[in-house]
């Protein structure tokens, strides 16, 4: 059984660019000359919330607090209208650390990512802005840098830049991405991601317990919700530094959008027990017939990109970040997650489009395709096909071999399953040579039904062909069952 709420529909009406953090010390905000930097859909392409399945588990009691860990460093989007490229990357960099690398090593380039999904994806080109999902998007396609191959730049290109950048809206693309990369760029490893989805918000709760790994979430802007100092009700010094932000009252919520703008966050966990007093336009605590507050109670935690000298610098995280209204995000947010990555270096697909380990040279042109088939080298191709229609069981786990004859040394591999299965949110699948595991698939999608996908198969190269091939498919979590009807491997050798 899954839960099904219905929420309310969320508005898709374009946004200003995303707010800066008005109240802190570290620079101007987009808003000062009280000039549009480019219309932006923070939440473009998303879909309803109620036509995604909701991957909540309804066996499952979650904790009434909670907080993933494996974060980096809070970091200051400075003057640009660039929060859903830092909530991104915020994000990115959690997948990471949490895949395993230092947190020392973990430190990817906002500036890089803002030009590559502009100039790459071919999104928001003539904007300042973008969105998580497109950020996201950007990254499994085409990867990021580390942050010392293009540093970020906090002030956006003016006409002292470029004669071009003079104001206004549709500037040029440049003008939005500060230019272009140094050329040292093309020839940099680039980080991507396994894949990113929009899921339902009702499921974020359940997606950072399970994964243990944030969620980011894109949404109007309120600005006395958010204690902004551009917002025209009063606002609240101590929720600022507390990092509170509550539900908007109705005269914040028609004020701001009179000049609407969007942002985005990064939520790491939440807190279920604290209550916080609701404020009227008039900044004032909201109070019962008893003469108490009408207190507003549970709250995300989020990282957010506005620098730690300011905004929640009482947090208990830490500086920079802080406390978001449940409510608010049902109504106004939209959530999108990614996948964690491994951390083996990129290896050139030979017969595929791009240059995948990012070395300059693509396909046959790259010294590691030398001894591929669809290059000049030898070798060849083996299939090898199994039918097992074997039962999985609740909670349990069940494992097929093949045993290979052939021999050869393995270059590539390519796993294809064909598993029915009422909620594949459960299911982990791993491929076994030897004394090397590769974990294909592991509890993504939530309650969509069934898996039938192919999969290549990294750090298996040089290994002897000859010899068991397992695949094992583990039912982690109980109430749905299912049946591996059958899977295919398929290697290509030197």
């Amino acid at each position: 059984m899954r839960f099904r709420l219905l929420l309310t529909a969320l508005a898709t009406l374009p946004l200003a660019a995303c707010a800066d953090g008005g109240n802190s010390d570290e620079g101007p905000t987009p808003f000062d000359d009280d000039s549009e930097v480019g219309p932006d859909v923070i939440n473009d392409g998303a879909p309803d919330n109620d036509s995604l399945p909701d991957d909540s588990k309804a066996d499952q009691v979650l904790p009434a607090t909670f907080v993933v860990a494996d974060q980096s460093p809070v970091k200051s989007q400075g003057s640009r209208g660039v929060c859903s490229i830092f909530s991104a990357t915020a994000m990115i960099e959690n997948l990471y650390i949490k895949g395993g690398m230092p947190v020392a090593e973990v430190d990817f380039s906002e500036q890089y990512l803002q030009w590559a999904v502009k100039n790459l994806d071919g999104a928001f080109a003539n904007t300042d802005g973008s969105s998580s999902d497109a950020n996201l998007r950007t990254t499994v396609k085409f990867g990021t840098v580390k942050e010392a191959e293009w540093p970020y730049q906090a002030s956006p290109w003016t006409a002292a830049n470029d004669p071009e950048c003079t104001g206004g809206e549709a500037l040029p693309t440049k003008c939005y991405t500060n230019g272009e990369p140094p050329a040292s760029v093309g020839a940099a490893r680039k980080f991507k991601l396994p894949s990113s989805r929009w899921i339902n918000n009702n499921s974020i709760k359940s997606h950072i317990f399970n994964k243990k790994v944030g969620v980011n979430v894109g949404m109007t802007f309120f600005y006395q919700s958010w204690n902004h100092r551009k917002s025209q009700l009063p606002v609240n010094s101590e929720y600022w530094r507390q990092g509170y932000v509550t539900y908007p009252n109705a005269d914040d919520r028609r004020i701001s959008l009179e000049k609407r703008a969007g942002h985005a966050i990064h939520i790491i966990g939440w807190d279920d027990n604290l209550a916080v007093c609701s404020r009227d336009k008039e900044g004032k605590d909201v109070l019962g017939g008893d003469g108490k507050c009408v207190m507003e109670k549970g709250f995300y935690i989020f990282k957010n990109s506005w620098g730690t000298a300011g905004f929640g610098i009482a947090h208990p995280s830490g500086p920079g970040y802080g406390y978001l209204s449940y409510k608010y995000v049902k109504e106004q947010g939209s959530a999108v997650v990614a996948e964690i990555p491994t951390l083996e270096a990129p290896r050139e697909v030979c017969d595929a489009g791009g240059d995948e380990d990012g070395d300059g040279q693509a396909n046959c042109a790259d010294a590691d395709c030398l001894m591929h088939p669809a290059c000049a080298g030898g070798g060849g191709d083996h299939t090898f096909t199994a039918t097992p229609a074997a039962s999985i069981p609740d909670t349990g786990m069940i494992s097929n071999t093949i045993d290979v004859a052939d021999d050869g040394t393995v270059a590539d591999v390519k796993v294809t399953v064909d598993i029915t299965h009422t909620y594949r949110g459960d299911l982990k699948v791993s491929l076994t040579k030897g004394a090397v595991t590769k974990v294909l698939f592991n509890g993504t999608g939530g309650s969509a039904d069934d898996l039938k996908q192919t999969f290549t198969v990294t750090g298996l190269d040089g290994a002897a062909l000859r010899g068991g091939w397992t695949l094992k498919v583990e039912d982690t979590a109980s109430q749905d069952v299912g049946t591996l009807n059958s899977w295919k491997l398929e290697v290509t050798t030197r």
